[in-house]
């Protein structure tokens, strides 16, 4: 008799501790096992899933996966006990999803699994993810829209196309351009000045503000690793507040976004429930949800990005899959009794679309941590005895950087910050002070040699 599985396709960036969660999860609530589908196999993923299937998430991945397979044989991580292990993916990559799909589908026939749920987790492998529900006739987006999610270009065309935007709700000016003539010749045309970023990249990696035409060369040759798919080119919105609606299986809630300054765009914060009147809760609501009937009501899982305007809402770009920043996490904190994960193994066995917004009795936050200047870290301080110090509970922290680590103070995307601190507290200006203090107390401490004129010096945090 088989066994029962759900098939995640992709994580991103370090979100492996996620996969693990889930997996957990699957076995408590269904008995049922955790199959990771994924382009780079990496040692971690088979201590985090119970069978990891090497296979293209996009058909543009050019991957030699025997390899990688090679690798992590020598590692000697492919097999656990009580796991079915690494799929070995010897086949060559097929050229496109729905042929990957049909590849995905034997090797878990191979291990007499059988899917009950996709969970499209990463940015491509949502694509992936809609071709398998569809093979399998599981819930899921439709295979035809779920680029939508991707491709941030379609997007636009398609809210461009739509002759039905709700009252207040204002679709962004874009242009995509593949030369750096284009380049230029756009920005002039949006008065000057713009903001750009890829039209298909997650984690804030190539989002930058182009102040003025003279800008352009450089920005674009900064920009080349984008340059075959394409950059999109979007009117720079100044002055507007940002925000998420995050939903799962009919759920939501708004999360208040902050970001970056400068050259570079990166969120360093989120706090779960946004704090808002109920005039600009409704109208991000409503943002929300017309996105999501815009690109694909039968997903189970958004993360749209939103600016509150003066007079309005207009999107950011929309995301099919789980917001990152531990949002799912800090929603778990602000609303007792709802957790996300098991809201999305929910959605993804039954398709049951069940709308509610769940009631926050706290507020939870999330502050990634900067270096204090440029150089080599020579050491960390104790997040948890800063806090402790400080009178401030602290539910998790952690500091990525090490000694030894070369450090910025410049954030190019969110891979540069060193930690991050999550706390949780009654009210939003009681999370914001503490948020405030903790992070500034852990990020003096660290201790930097700084660089002179590019030799180490001593400089202290």
């Amino acid at each position: 008799m088989s066994t029962a599985c759900f098939v995640l396709t992709g994580y991103n960036n370090t979100r492996v501790y996620d996969v693990a969660k889930l997996r957990d999860l699957c076995h408590q609530e269904y008995r049922a096992r955790l199959v990771l589908v994924t382009d780079q196999p990496k040692p971690q993923d088979a201590a985090a899933a119970d069978l990891v299937i090497a296979a293209p998430l996009s058909p543009l991945d050019q991957l030699n996966q025997l390899d990688q397979l090679n690798q992590l044989d020598q590692l000697n991580q492919l097999d656990q006990p009580g796991r079915p292990g690494l799929d070995d993916g010897s086949d060559e990559p097929p050229p496109d999803a729905a042929a990957v799909a049909g590849q995905v589908a034997a090797r878990l026939d191979r291990h007499d699994l059988r899917p009950i749920g996709v969970l499209p987790f990463s940015d491509r492998g949502v694509v992936l993810g809609a071709h398998l529900a569809a093979r399998f006739g599981l819930p899921g987006a439709e295979p035809a829209r779920a680029a939508l999610g991707l491709d941030k270009h379609r997007f636009r065309a398609v809210e461009a196309a739509s002759a039905d935007h709700p009252t207040g709700y204002t679709p962004l000016r874009s242009l995509v351009v593949h030369s750096l003539a284009e380049f230029e010749a756009a920005v002039a045309r949006f008065g000057g000045t713009a903001f750009v970023k890829p039209t298909s990249e997650g984690n804030s990696r190539g989002c930058q503000h182009v102040p003025d035409l003279a800008a352009c060369p450089a920005l674009w040759a900064a920009l080349e690793p984008y340059h075959d798919r394409g950059v999109m080119v979007e009117t720079l919105v100044t002055g507007a507040r940002e925000y998420s609606w995050d939903f799962v299986g009919g759920a939501r809630w708004l999360t208040e976004k902050r970001t970056t300054s400068g050259r570079f765009r990166a969120e360093f914060q989120q706090i779960v429930p946004a704090p808002l009147d109920e005039v600009q809760t409704a109208l991000l609501d409503q943002g929300g949800a017309h996105v999501r009937q815009l690109v694909s009501p039968s997903n189970g899982a958004f993360h749209t990005e939103l600016f509150l305007l003066e007079q309005g809402v207009a999107a950011v770009e929309t995301n099919l899959r789980p917001g990152g920043m531990h949002i799912w996490d800090l929603a778990r904190l602000a609303f007792p009794g709802f957790d996300p994960w098991r809201e999305w193994l929910r959605w993804s066995t039954t398709g049951a679309v069940v709308h509610s917004r769940p009631q926050a009795q706290a507020v939870s936050g999330i502050r990634m941590l900067r270096a204090p200047r440029d150089g080599v870290v020579a050491s960390v301080p104790d997040v948890a005895a800063v806090a402790d110090e400080l009178g401030i509970p602290l539910h998790d922290g952690e500091l990525r950087a090490a000694p030894g680590q070369r450090v910025r103070t410049e954030i190019a995307d969110n891979a540069g910050f060193v930690g991050q601190i999550i706390l949780v507290a009654d009210d939003a200006a009681t999370l914001l002070d503490r948020l405030d203090r903790l992070s500034e107390a852990v990020e003096e401490r660290i201790d930097v040699d700084v660089d002179v004129d590019g030799r180490a010096g001593r400089g202290h945090g």
